[in-house]
């Protein structure tokens, strides 16, 4: 496994970025967060489990805030129970996806302009049922770009145990590239259940092969999923509806995960937008 190596902004917009290799600026904020060795753990495992994320008052609030939501009627049945779009339904989601330690990984993971794909939160109670192997970005052909396209964390609101119905994970698989076979996906051969507390979040790269247990436990277990993708993705929810009032007391971090800031789908009749075409580029290299 590498060391963390940092380049020069010119070196940035001459070349492509490796994958782990940091800017100074991120790289000072990693180490400044205490994420360092998580970074080390996604590079050489797939996945990583960041302790005391927030406040325990913050993840408590925000379980409360999801079972209310789930109240509202939302919910596939393969969940339990589910609540999606949730970036305007309660202020604390502009809390969650602002997070600096979530922030500083997804920067890690997909680059600067990475764009918010998706808020979920499910719930689930005892007996629901297993999810097979998958790699998160399954809507891409194998084998999977270098860079890594898809980055998933989940909120831990309630204790990851295998027992619990915790997220299963291959360590390692991410190096393959490419999705599971049938076979592979039966045989689950070197799983481990994902073990995190409470006010933790999990997190894994798009290419690793993971799925979840069955939930053998009493009680709920709430999650809060939080996908980001690279800037030239496009994103499972679009907030586009969203207008500038709404985000004039945001934080500009919010902007530039919903996109407002480059110059994708920013087409005109004039063309698209050449004021933020050097920033986009710019930012698709790292």
């Amino acid at each position: 496994m590498s060391e963390l190596r940092t380049i020069t902004r010119a070196e940035v917009r001459e070349h492509t970025n490796p994958m782990f290799v940091l800017r100074r600026e991120l790289e000072t904020r990693v180490d400044g967060l205490g994420l360092k060795d998580n970074v080390r753990d996604i590079e050489a495992n797939g996945f990583t489990v960041v302790k005391d994320v927030a406040t325990p008052e913050f993840t408590a609030r925000l379980r409360e805030t999801i079972l209310r939501l789930k109240e509202d009627g939302d919910g596939p049945a393969w969940t339990g129970g589910a609540a999606g779009m949730l970036l305007d339904r309660d202020p604390i989601f502009v809390e969650v996806v602002t997070n600096p330690k979530l922030r500083a990984l997804v920067e890690v993971m997909c680059g600067q302009g990475a764009i918010l794909m998706q808020l979920l939160a499910s719930v689930r109670p005892k007996g629901t049922p297993a999810l097979p192997l998958h790699a998160d970005q399954n809507w891409l052909p194998a084998p999977f770009p270098e860079h890594n396209q898809i980055f998933t964390m989940c909120w831990v609101m309630d204790p990851f145990t295998r027992e619990g119905g915790a997220t299963s994970i291959i360590p390692g698989s991410h190096r393959k590239r490419r999705h599971p076979t049938n076979a592979e996906r039966d045989a689950m051969e070197g799983a481990v259940a994902i073990e995190a507390d409470a006010n933790s979040l999990a997190c894994w790269d798009g290419s690793v092969w993971h799925g979840n247990y069955p939930r053998a436990l009493e009680g709920e277990r709430v999650v809060l999923h939080i996908t980001f993708g690279r800037l030239a993705l496009r994103p499972v929810e679009n907030y586009d509806y969203l207008g500038e009032d709404w985000l004039a007391d945001k934080p500009e971090a919010l902007r530039i995960m919903l996109g407002r800031e480059d110059f994708l789908g920013k087409s005109s009749d004039s063309g698209f937008n050449f004021a933020l075409t050097p920033r986009t580029f710019d930012w698709a290299k790292n």
